[in-house]
């Protein structure tokens, strides 16, 4: 989605002086993460049904910020604002809309000169919205310093620098940084399903993860609790397979969520209940239920064999 972007961004479009103007915009730009493993675990109907919802529910948060959702591509969206806190409010109501949702979103956006055409905009700031937008996980915001120094003090003080990445286009590195959304008041341990997520309506629920390989075991019960498995020494369930990235998957307690976030060479394969498994690569995956991790290769379902496979098991208190 993100070359697909950068591509329709530089288009040369035959156009009047009366028909595109240049303007300083916040350059927005989202996706659902996880949509291909989704259309393979409930079916094509039903995931188009559940990506079309979120797509809704993506416009409602940049419509009601004062935002223009630009265009859609898939399981993304483009939106400009006027200004960075628009935006900021924009995103931050998008990941707090999908906190009861079994999708999530990965967002990130810039602020810099774009030419706006019939409805659209083009230029270098909207490679560079989607670039960022490239480096967020599901369930995070990140954004560039032109954003950071154009928020509010409270939008501002969510900010959180990460690193500098070079981008084609422009002469000095960016800085990038993370917005944090969540309340840090709210209790996050829990969380209330609604209609149509979950049938299980108004319960709140607290949920836990158990994760084993061979005689390692890491357990994930609160919020912002992660786990890395691959070769890696430093990693947390240590996996000697061949086919294992050194840091192959990570997995992270989000809004009450366990997300696995591939960034391995060969892939991830993830198997619940029994069932086919699932190709994660270099995108996020919520797991739930039960069953098996294969870290860079298929697992054997007909076996029933979990040699080299972690497990997992979701359990609710």
């Amino acid at each position: 989605m993100e070359q697909q972007f950068e591509m329709d961004s530089n288009r040369e479009a035959v156009v009047t002086a009366q028909q595109s103007e240049t303007a300083r915009l916040a350059i927005l730009f989202a996706d659902i993460g996880g949509s291909t493993a989704l259309y393979q675990r409930v079916g094509d109907a039903i995931a188009h049904q559940m990506i079309m919802d979120g797509l809704n529910t993506m416009r409602t948060a940049v419509e009601e910020a004062g935002g223009e959702l630009l265009r859609t591509v898939g399981d993304a969206v483009l939106a400009s604002f006027d200004s960075c806190d628009s935006a900021c409010v924009a995103a931050k109501n998008m990941h707090k809309a999908f906190s009861s949702n079994p999708l999530d979103v990965r967002i990130g956006f810039h602020w810099g000169d774009a030419i706006s055409d019939q409805g659209d905009v083009y230029g270098n700031a909207v490679n560079i919205a989607a670039r960022v937008s490239g480096l967020a996980n599901t369930g995070e915001i990140m954004v560039t310093k032109e954003v950071v120094d154009r928020l509010s003090e409270p939008n501002r003080a969510d900010s959180h620098l990460l690193d500098k990445i070079s981008v084609k286009g422009v002469d000095e590195p960016l800085e990038i940084h993370r917005l944090q959304w969540q309340d840090p008041d709210a209790d996050h341990a829990t969380m209330v399903f609604t209609k149509p997520f979950t049938h299980d309506v108004g319960k709140v629920r607290h949920f836990n993860l158990a994760l084993s390989y061979g005689n390692q075991q890491v357990s994930l019960s609160s919020d912002g609790d992660s786990c890395a498995i691959g070769r890696g020494e430093d990693s947390d369930l240590v996996t000697a397979h061949d086919a294992a990235s050194r840091i192959h998957a990570t997995i992270e307690r989000k809004q009450s969520k366990f997300v696995l976030t591939d960034r391995s060479t060969n892939g991830t394969y993830v198997s619940k209940n029994g069932q086919p498994a699932v190709f994660i690569h270099r995108d996020s995956y919520n797991l739930d239920g039960s069953g098996v991790i294969a870290i860079g290769f298929m697992p054997d379902n007909a076996t029933g064999k979990t040699h080299g496979l972690v497990k997992f098991k979701v359990g609710v208190s």
